[in-house]
């Protein structure tokens, strides 16, 4: 049967409705696309759930080519609160250290991007996608049903669902179909995908709501605590909505802690060192933190993305902003092999892009985890006196310089790259320093695109998102077009969109450094060169997958 002549219900089936999946819904609709997202829980943030809520510069780069910066504002965190990290034995204890990190009002968005990270809850994140989703009016989200099973062939992908209420069976065929739904995610497990790494601890977080915490003055203006005893880190108390939503994480056993047995409560008062602050249990969640990839990325027209392609220790806050990458790269490319311009080799490149950073940033959040429970010399840090002084002194120093990379974490967020992808054209020059605090800008093919003010006050990033863009600089600006002319008729041949955009301030041409690039639909470099390609169809063939 022609592909063409194959019945679908859904151009894309996205299991699992969580915060990747919503992005991947949404980022589909902002290109024009329909989806069907099947979600097991009975709505979106049906449970206050004790998860993510940073949202980092890359993934506010994707707000903001969504159009939702604005949403995610009103409904996160208090501009004026400080994202300050304080180090002490307790919130009534004492003072050991603090990194200071500005409040979202008193912070400017780093040179390299026009966006600032955002704190905002997961259960207000997923309703504001959820309600973006559904004003777009192309995504069909179905709740409470159970992903069962898939049959794929060459044509398409038809997954099994079974009702959670009603236990009624159904199926939904669809041309592709995106794992969405976790760690545990059912649907590789159905493939047979292996999910390699190592376990790093069991945790136990709770959600608490404190109406009122007047902690003292030295130890105010904390969006998280790191809470210290002799032996060790114990316990991160972290703000969730800045105002009286906390959740206290209990850290590091090598044994499954059952929320039954645990007396969550002690832990709490241990942590506020005081018994006279009265608090309420929202919610007490067990967890396994780990360090995780699949083994691939897809089998046939099945791919995973987020928690079921990788997990990740939430110190950094890399897990759900890794997620948000892979949608980065998987909505164009989705996109365009439905409408028939992107070759298979798409998928294996998804593959073989977004692995790699996948595993570069848990590596990342494993060596902040293990910077944070290095035990040694604690002994006297709840003492009065001087032996005390200075070991809460020693301690502070050497929390806020081991953990740096976890508050300052923009070489990760921005500085990864693509290197190896058969739909990117190496020029031969060499890498930029891969630091996870320090971002080096730079439009080397397999790099995010740089970010530059433009004289109408738009970024270069807010050329991108649509279709490959041929930014033009210097001479090839005052050129007629016709060097141009050969690779924009390649383009429009097999139907991939194309735009080119004249540049003519020199400090952004100085940044991209060659006279012609080409950005990818993800904002990705696939191409630079001071000269047109020899063979412009050829050039077309590779960036868009079809390449042999």
């Amino acid at each position: 049967m022609d592909q063409l002549d194959a019945h679908f219900d859904t151009p894309v089936l996205i299991i699992g409705g969580g915060p990747v999946g919503l992005a991947l819904a949404l980022d589909l609709a902002w290109r024009g696309c329909a989806s069907t997202v099947v979600e097991r829980d009975p709505g979106t943030a049906s449970v206050l759930l004790a998860k993510a809520n940073g949202l980092h510069e890359r993934t506010m780069e994707m707000c903001r080519r969504w159009g939702i910066v604005d949403d995610v504002a009103k409904v996160g965190f208090p501009d004026d609160h400080p994202g300050d990290t304080v180090y002490a034995t307790a919130l009534y204890g004492h003072f050991i250290g603090r990194t200071v990190i500005p409040s979202a009002r008193d912070r400017m968005a780093p040179d390299a991007t026009p966006e600032k990270r955002r704190r905002c809850p997961q259960y207000e994140f997923d309703p504001l996608l959820a309600r973006k989703v559904t004003e777009r009016g192309l995504t069909d989200i179905r709740y409470g049903l159970r992903f069962h099973g898939l049959r794929q062939d060459a044509h398409g992908v038809t997954a099994d669902l079974v009702d959670a209420t009603s236990g009624l069976r159904s199926s939904i065929r669809a041309p592709y179909l995106v794992a969405c739904d976790g760690a545990g995610s059912d649907v590789r497990k159905s493939l047979g995908i292996s999910f390699d790494g190592r376990l790093l601890d069991y945790s136990l977080s709770a959600l608490i709501r404190i109406p009122h915490l007047d902690v003292p003055p030295e130890l105010r203006g904390g969006e998280r605590y790191i809470l210290i005893a002799p032996e060790g880190s114990w316990c991160v108390f972290t703000s969730v909505d800045g105002r009286e939503i906390w959740r206290i994480t209990v850290v590091g056993s090598q044994e499954k802690l059952d929320p039954n047995t645990f007396d969550i409560s002690a832990s709490i008062r241990r942590a506020l060192g005081r018994d006279d602050v009265p608090f309420e249990i929202l919610q007490v969640v067990p967890w396994r933190r780990s360090q995780c990839s699949a083994a691939a990325y897809h089998t046939g027209r099945v791919l995973l993305a987020g928690d079921a392609a990788h997990t990740t220790s939430p110190t950094g806050g890399h897990g759900m902003n890794t997620g948000i990458g892979d949608v980065s790269d998987l909505g164009w490319m989705l996109k365009a092999l439905l409408d028939g311009w992107g070759g298979a080799g798409l998928l294996d490149a998804y593959d073989t892009e977004r692995r790699p950073v996948a595993i570069r940033n848990s590596a990342c959040a494993t060596s902040n985890y293990q910077g944070w429970v290095d035990n040694t010399g604690y002994a006297d840090v709840m003492i009065d006196g001087p032996a005390g002084a200075a070991t809460r002194r020693r301690i502070g120093e050497r929390l806020t310089t081991s953990l740096h990379s976890e508050w300052n974490s923009l070489g990760v967020d921005l500085g990864y790259r693509y290197e190896g992808s058969a739909i990117v054209v190496s020029d031969g020059t060499a890498p930029t320093p891969d630091d996870p605090s320090d971002y080096v800008p730079t439009a080397r093919p397999g790099h995010r695109a740089p970010h530059a003010w433009l004289d109408d006050g738009r970024s270069t990033l807010d050329l991108f998102g649509r279709g490959f863009v041929l930014l033009r600089f210097g001479d090839a600006v005052s050129n007629d077009g016709a060097d141009t002319a050969a690779l924009e008729r390649a383009a429009l041949r097999v139907g991939m969109p194309f735009e080119i955009v004249d540049i003519r301030k020199p400090d952004i041409a100085e940044l991209y450094e060659q006279r012609l690039v080409l950005v990818r639909p993800d904002g990705q470099v696939a191409w630079r060169s001071d000269e047109p390609p020899g063979d412009p169809q050829v050039l077309v063939d590779i960036v868009r997958g079809s390449h042999r």
